[in-house]
């Protein structure tokens, strides 16, 4: 009985070095280990609406009644999905009256510049 758990004590200590089949565990704690990193996201997607030629006003998430990590994933998907245009016109119909016949606007925010994407029914 003390030989069975010997070699199970042992086995378990040995057997996950054993069935290991790369060396990044080593890498990530020790004397190899890297500091770790929060990256933050460059790229920053925008919702406006366009009040005249050259002002625009941030869209309040209650009007749209998302949430900002939804509309941040919206936007993004819409983006890349070069789908801009639809995402403006279904955005357009969620927003209240108040809002009149102000055109919506994507802002993308990188770190040096802005891009405006406008729907080409703008005049």
């Amino acid at each position: 009985m003390k030989r069975w758990l010997t070699t199970g004590v042992l086995a378990g200590l040995l057997l996950p070095f054993i069935l290991q089949t790369t060396l990044y565990p080593f890498f990530r704690f020790g004397m190899f280990a890297e500091p770790v990193r929060y990256d933050i996201q460059q790229e920053q997607f925008a919702l406006h609406y366009q009040v005249s030629e050259q002002t625009t006003l941030p869209v309040p998430e209650a009007a749209l009644k998302v949430k900002k990590s939804t509309l941040d994933y919206l936007l993004r998907n819409y983006y890349y999905r070069q789908e801009s245009e639809l995402f403006l016109q279904r955005a357009s119909l969620l927003l209240p009256d108040t809002f009149g016949t102000y055109p919506l606007v994507i802002l993308r925010i990188m770190e040096k510049d802005t891009t405006y994407i406008k729907p080409k029914t703008i005049q």
